[in-house]
């Protein structure tokens, strides 16, 4: 494996790690809630009970996004493994993917242009 390999194994490696702190971070703080029972008589708790479940959905969405980067993230380490030829080119249209987009997200699946239109069907 080349030094350029090597480097981007490094920095999907370290943002794997950075992404488990965060990981473990969101499931203290979706622990600490405390919903406490329900009351039918006490408007604010049950705007706290509210809150807190909010609190909850968005902890859960933040999991879900980074779930989602260390999939392309074990999925670009596979490509190094196996295919290093095939990192960094595009899944969709087989182009290299931009040198700086590489650097910024090693884990890029797409091209800017492929990944924006692929955004514009959402």
């Amino acid at each position: 494996m080349d030094n350029y390999c090597e480097d981007m194994k490094k920095k999907l490696i370290q943002k794997k790690e950075e992404l488990g702190k965060v990981v473990e971070s969101l499931l203290l703080e979706a622990t600490d809630i405390n919903v406490g029972e329900l009351s039918t008589l006490d408007t604010n708790h049950l705007v706290d009970t509210a809150m807190d479940m909010l609190d909850r959905e968005q902890i859960t969405g933040k999991l879900e996004s980074i779930k989602a980067m260390i999939a392309d993230i074990d999925h670009a380490l596979a490509k190094l493994e196996k295919k290093s030829d095939k990192f960094g080119l595009c899944e969709r249209c087989g182009n290299v993917i931009e040198n700086e987009r590489l650097h910024a997200m090693p884990w890029s699946r797409y091209c800017i242009t492929c990944k924006s239109n692929m955004d514009k069907r959402r």
